[in-house]
């Protein structure tokens, strides 16, 4: 197949600590939609229009199936599986970004499990220095 490529905006998951902290401030707790207050919803309408569509990228922010991959890998670096919200598992998964996905594609042939999605991610100072085998790799399907 035929690659092109073309410059996209990207958001990251509003699950993520980064996002809660930068629009709650240093509360943990997402509200539930009914509390969230009347003046972050129409921010929250346009943010979610920025992560419609999984498909293929590098770099930017994941766009995950089934919620954050940042903490799948994170709970996997820590070897342990945390509770969502615990501050450890919050410090690993900033750790990570993205380094690519790769959605299932039935043009190019490619299905990963039931229609899921790969995705790689690397810790930035690992990306600067091309030490790309200490990407981690986890896929939602």
């Amino acid at each position: 197949m035929d690659l092109t490529a073309d410059a996209e905006e990207s958001a990251p998951d509003m699950g993520l600590p980064q996002t809660r902290q930068a629009l709650l401030g240093d509360s943990r707790h997402w509200p539930h939609p009914r509390e969230t207050p009347s003046e972050l919803k129409p921010f929250l309408r346009a943010f979610a229009r920025l992560r419609t569509r999984i498909g293929h990228q590098i770099g930017g922010h994941a766009v995950p199936v089934q919620g954050p991959v940042e903490y799948e890998i994170a709970n996997a670096a820590l070897g342990s599986i945390h509770s969502w919200g615990d501050h450890p598992l919050d410090q690993e998964a900033e750790r990570w970004v993205l380094l690519a996905q790769f959605d299932s594609d039935k043009d190019a042939k490619m299905t990963w499990g039931d229609t899921g999605t790969l995705y790689w991610l690397i810790h930035p100072e690992d990306l600067a220095a091309h030490r790309f085998d200490r990407a981690r790799l986890t896929v939602q399907c």
